[in-house]
């Protein structure tokens, strides 16, 4: 599981400057049940509960009958210029990240220098 795979390298990502934050459609009621059954996580979970983030993320599903709107599992590496620098979305073939290369991405990007505005 994706999240219980973070909160384990949380500490170290920490440690480079690497913020995780998990996203989802749920109600903020529901991640604080989900992330007590997990035993608590050290990262924030944010809920998108009018579907706007996986809207405009382009990760909105609407392919599974009475559940429109849910995302699809991913993962965004975001630099501090606020530009995506990686990408991967679940797929038949892989359906969880390389979570070797998600830090090792996610390392870049916090390193990389910031734009003057």
């Amino acid at each position: 599981m994706e999240l219980t795979e973070f909160r384990s390298r949380h500490e170290a990502a920490a440690a480079d400057g690497i913020g995780i934050y998990g996203i989802s459609v749920d109600s903020v009621f529901s991640h604080q049940a989900f992330a007590k059954e997990l035993g608590g996580l050290p990262f924030d979970l944010v809920g998108d509960f009018e579907r706007k983030m996986v809207a405009d993320y382009g990760v909105r599903r609407d392919d599974v009958e009475g559940y429109s709107g849910l995302a699809r599992r991913t993962v965004f590496v975001i630099d501090g210029n606020g530009t995506i620098t990686y990408t991967w979305v679940t797929s038949p073939e892989q359906r969880q990240p390389d979570y070797d290369l998600v830090i090792e991405e996610a390392r870049k990007a916090a390193t990389a220098p910031r734009s003057e505005s």
